[in-house]
């Protein structure tokens, strides 16, 4: 939970490196875990906060009850969940139009905001080294198409895409990495649903999670393109995919949770990779996975775009900064005009 000001108030239960880094950024840090939601509401009041950021939304450890409490003026949902809290007491919920076009169905208790860029800004790890070239080039003409995406988005409609894909493209493989793959049973059943669907199991890599992080952004030399999950997209695997200089296809869809790679990927100018349907998701990943020159192009190119429009903090903040000013200014105006 952060507030405007530099308040920032850490509900972690075990602090990590990046617990640390963002200590050390804040102007004034409260460790609030352990205290009751009451207590940690009296906190903020007394802190005197006038715009309270909450990133959690309905996410482990989250502290919706000290929100519902409004401990400050201005409350806003922000970052760390793809739906609405709910919560009347959340005024504004930050987004872009892109994860939330104008006409979006999708129902929010709160006023949307949208940043004038991608609602997201990625800081890439420290320790993930350099992009790769792309390993068709050194395979004998074998594409590695690949999803680092939690198994729980893999659902039927992706599969069958993917499948689709594969079945397009004969000289393809299929590398996918996540937790559950390092249960050998979670493997065999896995290959068993692509060998009873044609698709010869020898064209599948099942990967687990690596224990280091330099490992884990390193895994992506092994792919030359990734497929996005739907209607739960990617998020810090698709950033991580594209700052490798891995590309991305993604599919648009009627939520939040799928508009995500929309959204990244509409910041650093590759709407190509966009997809309205699910054939035409298939399409362009067949289209990619076929076209070498493309594939050596764009991983020469990605990491730039990233760095300029999905990484550039002061230039965020700037958006981000103008957002919070204008509900102050707004909050301000409607306590005037009550009172008169």
């Amino acid at each position: 939970m952060w507030s405007r000001g530099g308040c920032s108030y850490s509900h972690v239960l075990k602090p990590d490196a990046k617990t640390h880094l963002l200590r050390s950024l804040a102007n004034e840090w409260r460790d609030v875990h352990g205290l009751s939601a009451a207590e940690i509401a009296r906190q903020i009041r007394a802190d005197r906060i006038d715009v309270l950021v909450e990133l959690a939304g309905h996410t482990a450890g989250n502290l919706l009850d000290v929100v519902a409490m409004r401990p400050a003026p201005i409350q806003v949902a922000y970052c760390g969940y793809p739906n609405t809290t709910g919560l009347e007491s959340v005024q504004y919920r930050l987004t872009d139009a892109w994860a939330d076009p104008p006409d979006t169905k999708q129902e929010f208790v709160e006023q949307l905001v949208r940043l004038p860029r991608c609602f997201l800004c990625y800081t890439p790890s420290a320790e993930a080294g350099p992009e790769s070239v792309a390993p068709c080039l050194g395979s004998g003409g074998v594409v590695t198409i690949g999803s680092f995406n939690n198994l729980s988005k893999i659902n039927a409609r992706v599969l069958r895409c993917w499948l689709t894909v594969l079945q397009r493209v004969p000289n393809s493989r299929l590398m996918l990495k996540c937790k559950p793959f390092a249960s050998a049973s979670v493997q065999q059943q896995f290959l068993d649903m692509f060998s009873a669907r044609g698709i010869d199991p020898s064209r599948i890599d099942l990967l687990p999670l690596l224990p280091l992080n330099n490992q884990h952004m390193q895994s992506y030399s092994l792919v030359d393109l990734t497929l996005d999950t739907f209607p739960y997209a990617g998020t810090t695997t698709t950033c991580e995919a594209l700052w490798m200089g891995v590309p991305v296809v993604t599919l648009r869809g009627p939520c939040h949770a799928q508009n995500v790679g929309v959204s990244l990927l509409t910041a650093i100018g590759q709407q190509a990779l966009i997809a309205d349907t699910e054939e035409e998701y298939c399409r362009l990943a067949v289209a990619l996975a076929t076209d070498v020159t493309r594939l050596v192009e764009l991983r020469k190119a990605l990491r730039s775009a990233v760095q300029k429009h999905l990484s550039n903090g002061p230039e965020f903040v700037v958006g981000l900064e103008d957002a919070y000013r204008t509900m102050w200014h707004t909050y301000i105006r409607q306590n005037r005009n009550q009172q008169l």
